[in-house]
């Protein structure tokens, strides 16, 4: 499984308090063939018969955060959720919050605006469905969000 460990640290505040700084991370949630390397090798009508390493290597990252007492937003593909909706409802009861990595791994810029539309509405719904909770974020996939995608704008 490939997961981004992302960390940042934001920082926020108001007029009145001065800014405090406060550590992001995040996680994708896809296996090791649904990357977007894998494209022209792996076809996605071949994935449900490839061993997925997802289950393992998430429970892994759940516990490695539990022992340090740390949240995390795991952006979901809806595949993975289909596959193992146990998994998510894992990540969500351990305190995590549940985001959207589209259904399939596909490239906003390879995506009709409609199409992109169709993808988040379903892989919203069934993370909701799934986690019991409200999937307000969104990552594209392999930083697809690029020049000729301003119509997600709007969205």
């Amino acid at each position: 499984m490939i997961m981004d460990l992302n960390r940042e640290q934001v920082s926020y505040g108001s007029a009145d308090q001065p800014a405090a700084l406060a550590d992001v991370m995040s996680v994708d949630v896809e296996d090791y063939f649904q990357v977007s390397a894998m494209e022209g090798i792996i076809d996605r009508r071949d994935w449900p018969s490839m061993a997925c390493r997802v289950e393992r290597n998430v429970h892994e990252i759940l516990d490695l955060f539990d022992r340090h007492q740390a949240k995390a937003t795991f952006f979901t593909l809806g595949w993975i959720a289909r596959r193992y909706p146990d998994l998510i409802r894992e990540i969500a009861k351990r305190g995590h919050e549940i985001a959207s990595h589209g259904m399939q791994h596909i490239r906003v810029s390879s995506q009709s605006p409609e199409a992109f539309r169709s993808d988040v509405r379903e892989s919203r719904a069934l993370l909701e469905d799934i986690s019991g909770s409200v999937v307000l974020g969104y990552r594209a996939a392999s930083f697809s969000l690029t020049p000729g995608t301003d119509w997600l704008m709007p969205f």
